[in-house]
Formats: structure tokens, sequence, C-alpha cells
């Protein structure tokens, strides 16, 4: 992925919402856009061009999961990549974010270079 992507984080936790920031300008990406949850994002969207989503799983109002079934059913948006973040021990939430077209996952909690590693795989298989 390009250094100078436009990244939009989903997250319901302000805490995870600054890891993430950080952990990519570690990486040397530029500052992210920030959304609390799925309809956030999606309000987001339509205002901003965005290369890469990492969003949340479980968040309330609209999940991560009702994110990426939204954005399948999007002309334009389906072809922005989603990484789904999630601390689910069970392997069903992200399952099935993958199988709605989520481009990959990561389990929290993870490194920036982690991260770094999983945005550069969605880039190449994109």
């Amino acid at each position: 992925m390009d250094q100078n992507a436009a990244i939009l984080i989903v997250c319901d936790s302000e805490y995870m919402r600054d890891y993430i920031q950080k952990a990519l300008k570690f990486q040397g990406y530029p500052a992210a856009i920030e959304a609390v949850d799925g309809k956030d994002a999606l309000d987001s969207l339509m205002e901003h061009k965005v290369d890469l989503i990492i969003s949340e799983l479980q968040m309330p109002k609209v999940s991560g999961l009702d994110l990426v079934k939204a954005m399948a059913n999007h002309s334009t948006l389906k072809k922005i990549p989603c990484m789904i973040l999630t601390s689910d021990t069970s392997d069903d939430g992200f399952k099935q974010a993958m199988e709605a077209g989520a481009a990959d996952y990561i389990k929290k909690p993870f490194t920036s270079s982690e991260l770094d590693i999983k945005i550069k795989s969605i880039d190449k298989n994109q």
C-alpha cells in the first residue's frame, strides 16, 4: 500500500483508534481518518476518498460485519479493502466478515509491524 494511502479507522474505542493511529504513523503512513462505528464510517466514505478501512468487528449501532455487508452492496465502496480487527477468540465473527467481503483480519493484540504486514498483504492481493 502506498505510504500516502488514505486510511479510515473504524472503532468505538478511542484508545484503540489512537493506538492504530500511532502504529500507522510509526510505519510511515500519514494520519488516518477516524469513525466511531459503521454508520459514522459510511458517512465518512461519502465525504472522503479512502484506500483502506481498518474496522473493529464488534461495535454498537453498526458493526464491522454490517459495514462490510453494506460496502459489498455499493458499486464504489465494494472496491475498498477492509481489514477487520477482533479480540474474539472464536472464529465465527471474522469468518463471517471474510465471507461477506473483508480483505483480511487481524486479532488483537497486535504490533505496528504486524499491522504493516497485513496492510502490505492486502495491497498485494488487490
